[in-house]
């Protein structure tokens, strides 16, 4: 049965990971408010000044600390890794626990339509799958299991990019509709993993450098754009290594919304056990 487990949890190996990168289960509180970003989409003369005028590393440090106060937030981008390309989009809760989240890239056995779609409630994943009769969705209990314990992602990829040697204003663009300063500069995976500074705890620095290893890369290119209000309007970060060309771009909005995360219906989903009992039905007990 544990063997049976197994192969059921490989076989949604990109919705754990979509879930993950979406929901660190991190440090952020439950306080912070809307924080929407306010900086017009049109050229202001003085805000624009201010934001070409904005020191990167006292910016991005800033940025980040305001970023960890919020409890939730809607993310969409795109991601290209391993030859792959990828669209994305979720909708986060820090506390309690729980992600919505959309990935649409290769069709696959497990992803016939390429879509891969995943709901975390909790200590609940909910994946959706047609792979068992009559069901949309199956459960997986992740009751015990430990997560990341760290910042959320684009958190983790501003105090990362503060923490660079060459880090710099590179001037203002428009983003999701507002004015940002965009900030840019190259993380080298060992001096991060030997930074000792205050732009990155000790614990956040050593799951960034450890994810920048798992994607093959000694170092990244990391972009980061901060509105005049200090909110983290988009992240991208990008770099080729072992596995190729790996890049990710995200914009953020609606920073402390209700975002109203559900798990789907009782009636449209299977249990584990009806999920593991489908997997060794199939070939090779795959899912």
């Amino acid at each position: 049965m544990k063997a049976i487990r197994k192969s059921v949890v490989a076989a949604t190996g990109m919705a754990l990971a979509l879930s993950l990168a979406a929901c660190g289960g991190g440090s952020g509180g439950a306080g912070g408010g809307k924080l929407a970003g306010s900086g017009g989409g049109k050229s202001d003369n003085g805000a624009d000044k201010a934001l070409k005028a904005a020191d990167p590393a006292a910016t991005l440090k800033a940025a980040a600390a305001k970023g960890a106060k919020q409890n939730t937030y809607r993310m969409k981008g795109t991601r290209r890794n391993e030859g792959s390309d990828y669209t994305t989009q979720s909708a986060v809760q820090v506390k309690p626990d729980a992600s919505d989240g959309k990935d649409v890239g290769p069709k696959t056995a497990d992803t016939p339509d390429g879509v891969s779609h995943v709901i975390k409630v909790d200590d609940k994943m909910y994946i959706n799958s047609a792979r068992v009769p009559g069901k949309k969705w199956w459960t997986l209990d992740l009751k015990g299991a430990k997560g990341r314990d760290a910042s959320e992602p684009f958190v983790l990829m501003t105090s990362a990019l503060a923490t660079a040697k060459d880090v710099r204003n590179a001037g203002v663009e428009t983003v999701g509709g507002r004015r940002a300063a965009r900030f840019e500069g190259t993380v080298v995976r060992s001096e991060l993993a030997a930074y000792k500074g205050d732009a990155m705890n000790e614990k956040d620095r050593d799951l960034y450098a450890k994810d920048v290893k798992e994607e093959g890369l000694d170092k990244i290119t990391i972009s980061v754009w901060v509105d005049k209000d200090g909110v983290i309007a988009k992240t991208e970060e990008s770099g080729k290594g072992s596995k190729g060309e790996y890049r990710r771009t995200d914009e953020y909005s609606d920073f402390g919304a209700d975002l109203k995360i559900q798990p789907p219906p009782a009636a449209d989903t299977a249990s584990e056990k009806e999920a593991m009992e489908a997997a060794m039905k199939q070939p090779d007990n795959k899912l």
